[in-house]
């Protein structure tokens, strides 16, 4: 072993020696899963990182399966691929419970004064959305897919009355399903689909035969959204965010839509890297039932007039088909 892994394998151990020992019911899980991800912030291999957290496991009561253990270790190395770690704050862990704030006074700590608008964000994007807004999703389809996949989309939908009296619209039946290049071709002969719910576009390509989880073909992108904030907050926020985002839409209504890319290798890498992203960012009001590969987002380039936020226009506003783990501003 050289002075410098050596080195460095003495100073992880001795943080983790720091680090109070995981009690079942006191928030173990958490404890347990951000002393993981400080040893892979430490640069340590997948071998050493192992060997110093099944140490740290000998001190939590109880202490966790090897099984459950690895599952921690493998969605921090996740994580930081998609430049995402949590880190241990307080020493020693605390069981009280914290104050709770709300997601738009949260998301302005986080801010710190940061302010970031349409224009800063459009002049940021690699590929600039066009300026006939009608033409959004021609350029995020040229963009982010290839000839071949097949794509979805759907612009049927049901209704319900939201606590507030007003209406909301939900998607409704398997929509179409069109290969790339076809669909393409089709927009721009007849132009985007009309419906007053607007439209909701499936991120990631699915096989032709159904629209389910196991019907995904490519774990390309996870969905972030946090619609309990103000618009203005949620680009700022998502500007701000050290993720590689691929797309920022905003839907028409009171939300934006974020496209974190994820490139998973299996269907059960994607869930476990993105709801471990979506539990991390929950504090920002973001919505973590938007854990599954076949979720839907919002279709670019149409209106729609039920739920709609100002004109109602559902627009590509920022888009780059090679996002690093980096803020866009």
């Amino acid at each position: 072993m050289s002075t410098a892994i050596g080195n460095l394998l003495d100073r992880a151990r001795a943080y983790v020696a720091k680090c109070p020992p995981a009690i079942s019911g006191a928030g173990g899980h958490d404890q347990t899963f951000a002393v993981a991800c400080a040893l892979v912030k430490f640069g340590l291999s997948p071998a050493d990182a192992w060997r110093l957290l099944l140490e740290y496991n000998g001190r939590c009561v109880p202490p966790w399966t090897e099984r459950e253990l690895q599952h921690k270790l493998q969605d921090a190395f996740r994580l930081a691929r998609l430049g995402f770690s949590p880190t241990i704050h307080r020493l020693p862990y605390s069981t009280k419970p914290k104050a709770r704030i709300d997601p738009a006074t949260a998301i302005e700590n986080f801010l710190g004064g940061f302010h970031a608008d349409e224009v800063d964000v459009w002049e940021a994007s690699p590929v600039r959305p066009p300026d006939d807004w009608t033409g959004d999703a021609l350029c995020l389809l040229e963009t982010l897919y290839c000839p071949g996949e097949q794509l979805n989309f759907v612009t049927a939908f049901t209704t319900t009355a939201t606590r507030g009296g007003t209406v909301k619209a939900n998607p409704s039946g398997n929509g179409e399903t069109v290969e790339r290049d076809a669909l393409l071709d089709r927009w721009r002969k007849r132009g985007m689909p009309r419906s007053d719910a607007g439209g909701w576009f499936r991120m990631n390509p699915v096989d032709g035969a159904g629209v389910t989880d196991s019907n995904v073909t490519a774990y390309r992108f996870a969905l972030v959204e946090c619609d309990s904030s103000p618009l203005d907050l949620q680009l700022s926020f998502f500007a701000k965010l050290a993720l590689p985002v691929a797309a920022i839409l905003a839907s028409g209504g009171r939300s934006l839509h974020a496209w974190v890319k994820v490139d998973a290798r299996t269907a059960a890498e994607y869930e476990a890297t993105v709801a471990r992203l979506l539990a991390l960012l929950a504090r920002f009001g973001v919505d973590r039932k938007n854990k599954n590969p076949s979720r839907l987002s919002r279709l670019p380039g149409v209106i729609r007039t039920i739920g709609a936020t100002g004109d109602g226009r559902q627009r590509l506003l920022y888009l780059n088909p090679a996002p690093r783990q980096q803020p866009i501003l």
